[in-house]
């Protein structure tokens, strides 16, 4: 079977794209390695219409629901490369190969790391890039977040609930959203402090940080939550126009490759959020449907 578009992602711009799709009556696949994306991960989200607070994964899961309410096969792999036969593209997965017309690209971002003496000896051993995935393990315990934004805001209030001491350390600025600011702030068990990380210290697992300024803190784990950047490795072979480290695309998800589109948190987008990553696909779906409808 030859596909009209290949989803490659299954976070929000992905999901979107493919309901999308089929409103098109366009024949799609989603392929993703860990469906929900990096949204699995958000401990409350708060700013998704319709929903006034709800689990990060909670939401995804209800999103795809939808999706395969709709009939959209969602398959879970890992996608190895991707090349075109023609006028094909050949996508091939840990598990299949799929063939199609057209592919829109919303694989999202990964964690950005510290980079700092101890991060990778001591990774999984008091690290953790997952406040989600980890934080219930922390309780009664020191730790610090690392970061400044709205994600290192909500590991701040899901730690803290833990009955952990919790420090919040940024680099500059605290550019949460002031409504996580005011929470956090609130509490008794949280507290600011300025500075970055030099090395991580421990032997078989965290112990301590010493910061740049010489300043040593002793901490039982560490949350490290700086942001995101994309692996563009699959697409190397595309001459993909960038825009920094991110896919060039054009009010309509198109990129500078005949047939490829992109959305979400792996394009130039100015704003990264669950809900215009899902605008994003939509629009994404809705090019492609004008695309293959005048060829």
């Amino acid at each position: 079977m030859i596909y009209d578009t290949l989803i490659l992602g299954g976070g929000p711009a992905g999901y979107s794209a493919a309901v999308y799709a089929v409103r098109y009556n366009l024949k799609c696949l989603v392929i993703a390695k860990e469906p929900g994306g990096v949204m699995n991960e958000a401990y409350k989200v708060e700013n998704y219409p319709g929903f006034p607070s709800i689990v990060g994964i909670e939401l995804m899961d209800k999103i795809k629901e939808h999706v395969k309410y709709l009939g959209v096969e969602i398959k879970e792999e890992e996608i190895l490369n991707l090349n075109k036969k023609g006028k094909v593209f050949v996508v091939k997965t840990n598990k299949n190969k799929y063939e199609s017309r057209t592919i829109i690209i919303v694989l999202g971002a990964e964690h950005k790391k510290l980079n700092v003496s101890g991060e990778k000896e001591l990774e999984k051993r008091g690290i953790s890039y997952c406040y989600t995935c980890d934080g219930a393990f922390y309780r009664n315990k020191k730790v610090i977040i690392v970061g400044g934004g709205d994600a290192a805001a909500q590991a701040v209030l899901l730690l803290a609930s833990y009955n952990n001491d919790v420090t919040l350390l940024y680099r500059s600025d605290i550019i949460a959203e002031p409504a996580y600011q005011e929470q956090f702030k609130k509490l008794r068990n949280v507290k600011l402090v300025k500075g970055e990380i030099l090395r991580i210290n421990g032997k078989t697992k965290v112990e301590s940080i010493t910061l740049k300024g010489g300043e040593e803190i002793n901490v039982d784990g560490i949350f490290v939550e700086i942001g995101s950047e994309p692996d563009l490795s699959l697409f190397k072979n595309f001459n993909l126009e960038l825009e920094g480290k991110y896919i060039k695309v054009d009010r309509h998800m198109k990129t500078n490759v005949d047939g490829i589109f992109a959305a979400g948190d792996i394009t130039n987008i100015v704003f990264r959020q669950a809900i215009t990553a899902a605008g994003d696909g939509a629009i994404a779906a809705n090019s492609v449907y004008l695309y293959l409808k005048n060829i």
